[in-house]
């Protein structure tokens, strides 16, 4: 038994579409102060999977939902799957409760999750995810502010001159670019312009004001996303220089130096993992799992701003207090495994910034009080997490010159194409002959027409046009070598890595229209990717049941109303199952795999045969497994462990 006979019309949608991932660059600041771009249009790229990221300075900190710290204090969050880059979250629906304090502003209220009490006033009322009352604008010029913004810049009226007007709403500047491309309508959501409202919380029976972290129902981030560009308090914390002389400690060490407190403000830092070491994951090899320094490989010609060459301590180390303030000690790392992160501008597609241990003293006041005038929220920390990491508002410091005519300072916001694998929809390493998806950034356009390459002929390569674009890969040599296309639309282009494509870092230009684009990869002699079903993992594989002459083969999934993917559950009995895999990245390597953490016996793994840079691997599924439910499947390819998917065995 070698090669399953046909590929069904489900692996081979597989192979010709993934969904896109997010994009965005780096931050930074200039231009005239008035279209002020948004973080979570100009960045998005560079969060990791836990939505964090940091400037060359290494502070590491998130603009919107801080998912992974949500997750560890248990805020309405559930599991889908767990990867190579990190865990995939969804927010619950049922079984909801209020969200837990994730930090403090430094105007002394706290940052709750997104779910809060229907009625503000009613803790015994429903708990729900809070909405946010902002909305995209309707408009075709940016010649007036949104009277929310107004405050925020005191160089402009709401009617703009002339010099101060943005850019025409277009592709390359579409609607939600910059911050107040957005609307705020009172009564549309349930907080205010500052995202908060006055509310009574577990925490706060008798009611306080609170921020709040806004997702849409689906988890992605809802405007403006924790803090907007101003404040409701009276700034009076931050960053402290000094700590008051009557502070006694409340917690140093790893462990409380008084009573436990019932106050919020000493009761809710994080300080579970005070005693052990940062983790991050890096975007040269995610396979290689999380380390405690970072980065510990990156391919030669690189360089990285930040870093960790030694271990660090995560979360909050110190937390001090007097009758007015508390001051937190950390090293702004958390103890959630952080990275890997990526940046399609950045040599080898990896993110040249990296977190950096990052000692910080803040001072948080314990008697907030509302502000007369609402003050910036600024670029840098505007609060911190509970765990020690900094909150920062919605801002990415770039914005928009009227003279010039385009945006200045923030960086990377410019028309280029990201590389992920077709069989695991990943970013990071691509090796020769791997099948990899380019996807635009921006107004990037990759192709004229939508169009899917025929099947070559035996021995032959795909075509190097198609849809009216082509792709080429400049390699670490210097050659420049065309690559085959499978399937090329506007908005996404799949090809083959040019199997003579040397080590190192490259760059792929896609042209279209006479027009390229590029973005930049890592090649590496071998990186497994397998081809799965949705986004919990689920094998896009088949089984081929053989017992005694006769030989049987059944899906692992099961096709459900309007297209719905489940898992079958596969029955072993006295049969040999074998489990036929599709990937790509695993070439003539050897390849080793377990089932469940079982080694499992290779019987092939190879080229499928009939399409070019498609490989399937075969597994005789343990018989030990019967009985043992979902169990996850990696590869080993060349010392590299694959993506894990997953089957169900009765």
């Amino acid at each position: 038994m070698h090669r399953l006979i046909l590929l069904s019309t489900l692996m081979i949608s597989m192979v010709f579409a993934q969904g896109p991932p997010p994009g965005g660059g780096p931050g930074g600041g200039s231009g005239d102060g008035i279209w002020v771009r948004n973080a979570a249009y100009g960045e998005i790229e560079t969060f990791d999977p836990c939505n964090g990221h940091q400037p060359p300075t290494g502070t590491y900190h998130h603009h919107i939902n801080p998912v992974c710290l949500r997750a560890q204090l248990n805020d309405n969050l559930t599991a889908v799957s767990t990867g190579r880059l990190g865990t995939v979250y969804t927010e619950k629906t049922v079984g909801l409760k209020h969200s837990p304090i994730l930090g403090w502003a430094f105007d002394g209220y706290p940052v709750y999750g997104p779910y809060g009490y229907s009625n503000a006033a009613d803790s015994s009322s429903s708990v729900r995810r809070l909405v946010s009352g902002f909305r995209l604008r309707t408009m075709a010029d940016r010649h007036t502010l949104p009277a929310w913004f107004v405050p925020y810049v005191t160089s402009a009226t709401q009617n703009l001159t002339a010099v101060q007007y943005g850019p025409s709403i277009s592709a390359a500047y579409p609607l939600g670019r910059y911050v107040p491309d957005y609307d705020f309508v009172a009564g549309l959501g349930d907080l205010d312009q500052y995202n908060g409202r006055f509310a009574v919380t577990p925490e706060y029976p008798a009611g306080t004001y609170a921020y709040f972290v806004t997702v849409n129902s689906d988890g992605t981030p809802a405007f403006p996303y924790i803090f907007n560009v101003q404040i409701y308090g009276s700034r009076n914390g931050g960053s402290a220089q000094t700590v008051a002389s009557d502070a006694a400690d409340y917690f140093s060490g790893g462990s409380l130096k008084q009573t436990a407190s019932t106050d919020p403000q000493l009761a809710n830092w994080y300080t579970k993992g005070s005693l052990q070491n940062a983790q991050a994951v890096s975007g040269f090899d995610p396979s290689a799992g999380a380390s405690t320094t970072w980065p510990n490989t990156k391919p030669a010609g690189v360089t990285v701003n930040g870093g960790n060459a030694s271990a660090a301590l995560a979360d909050i180390q110190r937390v001090r207090a007097n009758a007015g303030d508390v001051y937190v000690n950390a090293n702004n790392l958390p103890s959630y495994v952080i990275g890997p992160w990526f940046g399609s501008f950045d040599v080898g597609g990896v993110f040249s910034n990296w977190a950096s241990s990052t000692s910080v003293q803040y001072r948080v006041t314990r008697s907030p009080a509302v502000a007369a005038t609402k003050a910036s929220s600024g670029l840098g920390a505007a609060g911190v997490w509970v765990n020690g990491v900094a909150i920062f508002n919605n801002l990415d410091g770039g914005s928009y010159s009227n003279s010039s005519g385009s945006d200045q300072g923030g960086g990377g916001v410019a028309a280029r194409t990201v590389q992920v694998s077709t069989a695991s929809g990943e970013p990071g390493p691509v090796s020769p002959g791997a099948l990899v998806s380019a996807y635009p950034e921006f107004d990037a356009v990759l192709a004229t027409s939508t169009a899917s390459a025929a099947v070559p002929a035996a021995g032959s390569n795909w075509t190097t046009s198609l849809g009216g674009a082509t792709v080429s890969l400049t390699d670490s040599s210097g050659a420049v070598l065309p690559a085959g296309i499978l399937y090329a639309s506007p908005t996404q282009v799949n090809y083959r890595i040019p199997t003579s494509a040397a080590s190192g870092v490259g760059k792929v230009t896609v042209t279209a229209a006479g027009v390229s684009v590029s973005g930049t990869v890592n090649v590496v002699a071998a990186y497994p990717g397998v081809f799965k079903i949705g986004s919990d993992n689920l094998a896009a594989a088949y089984v081929q049941r053989v017992g005694g002459s006769v030989q049987t083969v059944e899906n692992v999934y099961l096709a459900g109303i309007n297209g719905q993917i489940s898992p079958a559950t596969l029955a072993l009995g006295t049969d040999q199952v074998y489990l036929i895999l599709y990937g790509s990245g695993v070439g003539a390597a050897p390849v080793s795999a377990t089932i469940g953490g079982i080694n499992a016996t290779v019987q092939y793994s190879g080229a499928q045969g009939t399409y070019p840079g498609l490989d399937q691997v075969n597994l005789l599924i343990p018989a030990s497994l019967a009985g043992k439910g979902r169990v996850d499947i990696v590869l080993n390819v060349g010392g590299k462990g694959s993506n894990p998917v997953y089957i169900v065995v009765q």
